[in-house]
Protein backbone atom coordinates (compact mmCIF):
# COMPACT_ATOMS: atom_id res chain seq x y z
CA UNK A 1 0.00 0.00 0.00
CA UNK A 2 1.71 3.09 -1.69
CA UNK A 3 0.01 5.64 1.39
CA UNK A 4 -0.26 5.44 5.19
CA UNK A 5 -3.91 6.39 6.37
CA UNK A 6 -3.14 9.00 8.09
CA UNK A 7 -4.28 12.38 9.30
CA UNK A 8 -3.07 15.07 11.03
CA UNK A 9 -3.23 14.75 14.92
CA UNK A 10 -5.30 17.72 14.70
CA UNK A 11 -7.55 16.54 12.60
CA UNK A 12 -7.88 13.44 14.07
CA UNK A 13 -9.05 15.35 16.91
CA UNK A 14 -12.03 17.15 15.13
CA UNK A 15 -13.05 13.68 13.66
CA UNK A 16 -13.19 12.06 16.87
CA UNK A 17 -15.66 14.54 19.08
CA UNK A 18 -17.57 15.76 15.26
CA UNK A 19 -18.15 12.88 13.14
CA UNK A 20 -21.41 10.60 13.98
CA UNK A 21 -21.92 9.20 10.18
CA UNK A 22 -22.47 5.33 10.13
CA UNK A 23 -20.86 3.17 7.13
CA UNK A 24 -18.86 -0.17 6.65
CA UNK A 25 -15.37 -0.58 5.84
CA UNK A 26 -14.64 -2.26 2.35
CA UNK A 27 -11.20 -4.09 1.53
CA UNK A 28 -10.18 -5.14 -2.01
CA UNK A 29 -7.70 -8.28 -2.91
CA UNK A 30 -4.28 -7.05 -4.53
CA UNK A 31 -1.75 -8.63 -5.65
CA UNK A 32 1.69 -8.52 -3.97
CA UNK A 33 5.03 -9.46 -4.72
CA UNK A 34 7.49 -10.27 -1.52
CA UNK A 35 10.43 -8.44 -1.59
CA UNK A 36 12.47 -11.46 0.21
CA UNK A 37 11.34 -13.98 -2.22
CA UNK A 38 9.38 -12.41 -4.92
CA UNK A 39 6.17 -14.80 -4.24
CA UNK A 40 3.35 -13.59 -5.35
CA UNK A 41 0.75 -12.71 -2.57
CA UNK A 42 -2.79 -11.64 -2.14
CA UNK A 43 -3.54 -9.34 0.35
CA UNK A 44 -6.01 -7.22 0.94
CA UNK A 45 -6.14 -3.24 0.87
CA UNK A 46 -8.24 -0.75 1.86
CA UNK A 47 -11.83 0.35 -0.49
CA UNK A 48 -13.44 2.82 1.43
CA UNK A 49 -13.46 3.71 5.08
CA UNK A 50 -15.13 7.28 6.46
CA UNK A 51 -14.53 9.15 9.74
CA UNK A 52 -16.60 6.83 11.54
CA UNK A 53 -13.40 4.77 12.44
CA UNK A 54 -12.21 7.45 14.94
CA UNK A 55 -15.33 6.81 16.93
CA UNK A 56 -14.95 3.21 17.71
CA UNK A 57 -14.33 1.83 20.97
CA UNK A 58 -10.33 1.63 20.62
CA UNK A 59 -10.20 5.21 20.68
CA UNK A 60 -10.35 4.32 24.47
CA UNK A 61 -6.49 2.98 23.54
CA UNK A 62 -5.91 6.05 21.30
CA UNK A 63 -5.86 3.53 18.72
CA UNK A 64 -7.55 3.84 15.25
CA UNK A 65 -8.47 1.63 12.05
CA UNK A 66 -6.56 -0.13 10.34
CA UNK A 67 -4.03 -0.51 13.50
CA UNK A 68 -7.32 -2.32 14.82
CA UNK A 69 -8.01 -4.49 12.40
CA UNK A 70 -6.37 -8.13 11.39
CA UNK A 71 -6.25 -7.11 7.76
CA UNK A 72 -3.61 -4.51 8.42
CA UNK A 73 -0.47 -7.11 9.03
CA UNK A 74 0.60 -8.92 6.14
CA UNK A 75 2.49 -12.85 6.13
CA UNK A 76 3.97 -13.69 3.21
CA UNK A 77 2.86 -17.46 2.80
CA UNK A 78 5.79 -18.73 1.77
CA UNK A 79 9.33 -16.80 3.53
CA UNK A 80 6.68 -15.56 6.42
CA UNK A 81 7.72 -11.94 6.24
CA UNK A 82 5.37 -9.53 8.04
CA UNK A 83 4.67 -5.75 7.99
CA UNK A 84 2.32 -2.99 8.31
CA UNK A 85 0.37 -2.65 5.00
CA UNK A 86 2.02 0.07 3.76
CA UNK A 87 5.46 -1.09 4.64
CA UNK A 88 5.36 -4.43 2.25
CA UNK A 89 5.89 -2.67 -0.68
CA UNK A 90 8.67 -1.29 0.44
CA UNK A 91 10.42 -2.80 2.47
CA UNK A 92 14.25 -1.46 2.20
CA UNK A 93 16.59 -3.59 0.50
CA UNK A 94 20.07 -3.14 2.49
CA UNK A 95 17.68 -5.20 5.52
CA UNK A 96 16.65 -7.83 3.29
CA UNK A 97 19.56 -9.89 4.54
CA UNK A 98 19.85 -9.76 8.38
CA UNK A 99 15.64 -10.07 8.11
CA UNK A 100 16.05 -13.55 6.30
CA UNK A 101 18.18 -14.75 8.83
CA UNK A 102 15.37 -13.99 11.27
CA UNK A 103 12.89 -15.56 9.62
CA UNK A 104 14.65 -18.13 9.02
CA UNK A 105 14.09 -19.15 12.51
CA UNK A 106 10.33 -18.41 12.37
CA UNK A 107 7.96 -21.72 12.67
CA UNK A 108 4.53 -21.09 11.01
CA UNK A 109 1.91 -23.73 9.44
CA UNK A 110 1.15 -23.26 5.65
CA UNK A 111 -2.00 -21.05 4.76
CA UNK A 112 -3.44 -19.41 1.98
CA UNK A 113 -4.84 -16.49 3.38
CA UNK A 114 -2.39 -14.25 5.59
CA UNK A 115 -5.42 -13.24 7.70
CA UNK A 116 -6.60 -16.55 9.00
CA UNK A 117 -3.26 -16.60 10.31
CA UNK A 118 -3.87 -15.63 14.21
CA UNK A 119 -3.06 -11.42 14.27
CA UNK A 120 -1.12 -12.16 17.56
CA UNK A 121 1.09 -14.42 15.81
CA UNK A 122 1.84 -12.67 12.84
CA UNK A 123 2.64 -9.70 15.31
CA UNK A 124 5.18 -11.55 17.26
CA UNK A 125 6.86 -12.41 13.57
CA UNK A 126 6.56 -8.84 13.27
CA UNK A 127 8.37 -7.45 16.01
CA UNK A 128 11.55 -9.36 15.04
CA UNK A 129 11.47 -8.14 11.64
CA UNK A 130 10.81 -4.90 13.36
CA UNK A 131 13.50 -5.18 15.23
CA UNK A 132 16.32 -5.11 12.45
CA UNK A 133 14.66 -1.76 11.07
CA UNK A 134 16.07 0.85 13.44
CA UNK A 135 12.85 2.14 15.08
CA UNK A 136 12.70 4.49 18.07
CA UNK A 137 10.88 4.19 20.86
CA UNK A 138 7.83 6.11 19.91
CA UNK A 139 7.35 3.95 17.18
CA UNK A 140 7.65 0.70 19.24
CA UNK A 141 5.55 2.52 22.17
CA UNK A 142 2.81 1.99 19.64
CA UNK A 143 3.39 -1.23 18.33
CA UNK A 144 3.39 -2.54 21.88
CA UNK A 145 -0.13 -0.67 22.26
CA UNK A 146 -1.13 -2.34 19.17
CA UNK A 147 -0.09 -5.82 20.84
CA UNK A 148 -1.59 -5.18 23.97
CA UNK A 149 -4.95 -4.06 21.98
CA UNK A 150 -4.70 -7.50 20.15
CA UNK A 151 -3.79 -9.37 23.38
CA UNK A 152 -6.64 -8.16 24.88
CA UNK A 153 -8.93 -8.98 22.71
CA UNK A 154 -7.68 -12.58 22.20
CA UNK A 155 -8.18 -13.09 25.65
CA UNK A 156 -4.15 -13.47 26.39
CA UNK A 157 -4.57 -10.95 29.26
CA UNK A 158 -0.79 -11.71 30.73
CA UNK A 159 0.80 -11.19 26.89
CA UNK A 160 -1.72 -7.81 27.01
CA UNK A 161 -0.60 -6.69 29.80
CA UNK A 162 3.25 -7.10 29.58
CA UNK A 163 3.04 -5.68 26.05
CA UNK A 164 0.57 -2.33 27.70
CA UNK A 165 3.22 -1.99 30.77
CA UNK A 166 6.11 -1.57 27.97
CA UNK A 167 3.99 1.36 25.95
CA UNK A 168 3.81 2.54 29.62
CA UNK A 169 7.46 2.48 30.63
CA UNK A 170 8.03 4.55 26.93
CA UNK A 171 5.11 7.16 27.91
CA UNK A 172 6.50 8.01 31.45
CA UNK A 173 10.27 8.60 29.86
CA UNK A 174 8.42 11.11 27.10
CA UNK A 175 6.55 12.73 30.42
CA UNK A 176 9.91 13.22 32.19
CA UNK A 177 11.79 14.20 28.61
CA UNK A 178 10.29 17.66 28.73
CA UNK A 179 11.17 18.28 24.71
CA UNK A 180 8.89 15.17 23.74
CA UNK A 181 7.47 15.37 20.25
CA UNK A 182 4.28 14.10 21.25
CA UNK A 183 2.22 16.63 22.97
CA UNK A 184 1.98 16.06 26.61
CA UNK A 185 -1.69 16.37 26.96
CA UNK A 186 -1.67 13.30 24.34
CA UNK A 187 1.03 11.92 26.68
CA UNK A 188 -1.17 11.75 29.95
CA UNK A 189 -4.63 10.54 27.59
CA UNK A 190 -2.25 7.59 26.64
CA UNK A 191 -0.65 7.01 29.81
CA UNK A 192 -4.31 7.11 31.53
CA UNK A 193 -5.59 4.89 29.40
CA UNK A 194 -3.00 2.32 29.61
CA UNK A 195 -3.38 2.71 33.02
CA UNK A 196 -6.81 1.19 32.63
CA UNK A 197 -6.39 -1.15 31.07
CA UNK A 198 -3.64 -2.25 33.76
CA UNK A 199 -6.57 -1.83 36.29
CA UNK A 200 -5.07 1.16 37.81
CA UNK A 201 -7.90 3.51 38.00
CA UNK A 202 -6.91 5.63 40.06
CA UNK A 203 -3.76 6.23 38.67
CA UNK A 204 -5.75 6.72 34.93
CA UNK A 205 -7.94 9.46 36.95
CA UNK A 206 -4.62 11.17 37.62
CA UNK A 207 -3.49 11.57 34.36
CA UNK A 208 -6.76 12.50 33.33
CA UNK A 209 -6.87 15.75 35.42
CA UNK A 210 -2.96 16.14 34.47
CA UNK A 211 -4.32 16.11 30.75
CA UNK A 212 -7.27 18.40 31.56
CA UNK A 213 -5.20 20.87 33.30
CA UNK A 214 -2.14 20.55 30.39
CA UNK A 215 -3.13 23.02 27.38
CA UNK A 216 -2.28 20.97 23.78
CA UNK A 217 0.06 22.56 22.20
CA UNK A 218 1.92 21.31 19.06
CA UNK A 219 4.70 23.41 17.17
CA UNK A 220 3.75 24.67 13.47
CA UNK A 221 -0.06 24.27 14.26
CA UNK A 222 -2.34 27.13 13.73
CA UNK A 223 -4.48 28.97 16.74
CA UNK A 224 -7.72 27.58 15.26
CA UNK A 225 -6.61 24.12 15.85
CA UNK A 226 -4.87 24.47 18.54
CA UNK A 227 -8.08 25.74 19.81
CA UNK A 228 -9.99 22.89 18.40
CA UNK A 229 -7.73 20.28 19.78
CA UNK A 230 -7.85 21.68 23.49
CA UNK A 231 -11.58 21.45 23.15
CA UNK A 232 -11.93 17.98 21.53
CA UNK A 233 -9.49 16.43 23.51
CA UNK A 234 -11.14 17.81 26.91
CA UNK A 235 -14.20 16.59 25.53
CA UNK A 236 -13.13 13.03 24.94
CA UNK A 237 -10.93 13.22 28.75
CA UNK A 238 -14.60 13.97 30.70
CA UNK A 239 -15.79 11.37 28.42
CA UNK A 240 -13.31 8.74 29.69
CA UNK A 241 -13.64 9.91 33.09
CA UNK A 242 -17.46 9.18 33.00
CA UNK A 243 -17.55 5.89 31.14
CA UNK A 244 -14.11 4.68 33.14
CA UNK A 245 -16.32 4.31 36.32
CA UNK A 246 -19.43 2.60 34.35
CA UNK A 247 -19.88 -1.14 34.55
CA UNK A 248 -19.21 -1.82 30.42
CA UNK A 249 -15.90 0.56 30.97
CA UNK A 250 -13.56 0.82 28.11
CA UNK A 251 -11.62 -2.09 29.66
CA UNK A 252 -13.86 -4.93 29.50
CA UNK A 253 -13.31 -4.64 25.21
CA UNK A 254 -10.59 -7.48 26.68
CA UNK A 255 -11.82 -10.60 26.25
CA UNK A 256 -12.07 -12.71 28.96
CA UNK A 257 -9.62 -15.93 28.38
CA UNK A 258 -11.79 -19.44 26.99
CA UNK A 259 -14.21 -17.04 25.33
CA UNK A 260 -15.69 -16.93 21.51
CA UNK A 261 -14.76 -13.92 19.95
Amino acid sequence: MKKKLTLSLCALLLFLVCSNSVSAITWIPKEFTCPIDNEKNTFLVVGSYGSYIYNYPSKYQWLFFPDTSGNNFYMCKKCHLTTYMWDFDRFPKQKIEAVKKVLATIEQEKFTKYNKVAVTKRLEVMEKVYGELDKDEIWWERFNRIKGFHYGKAGEADKARAARLKSLETIKSELNKGNSKTPKKILYYVSGALKHFLNDDAGARADFDKALQTRYAKDGAKSGELKNAEANLNQRLNDYIKVMYEEKNPRSADRDPGHSH
